[in-house]
């Protein structure tokens, strides 16, 4: 009889150790923010390469000022103002 009721002792307190949450685990929520914000650093970081090449490319575009070397002006300006916003918001 002893020996029963030291097993469902036993019993009893494995089954709420295993249903107590760990606290050694993350947060998947967490796990997910830390994987987005990675993701996103890596996009900005490539947006700013491509913003450069932008630049190099504009400069070989006729010498004067033509509407084409003008647009290409503009959407660097327009994406060099994006890229620093999100600059700001991830930092």
């Amino acid at each position: 009889m002893r020996n029963k009721t030291a097993g469902v002792v036993v019993l009893l307190l494995f089954s709420v150790g295993l249903l107590m949450p760990q606290s050694t685990q993350e947060n998947p929520r967490a796990q997910s923010s830390a994987a987005t914000e990675k993701d996103m650093r890596a996009d900005l970081e490539r947006l700013h390469a491509l913003l450069g090449q932008m630049q190099k490319n504009a400069a070989f575009v006729s010498q004067g000022d033509t509407p084409l070397k003008h647009e290409f002006e503009l959407e660097i300006e327009m994406w060099q103002i994006v890229l620093n916003d999100m600059d700001k918001k991830i930092r």
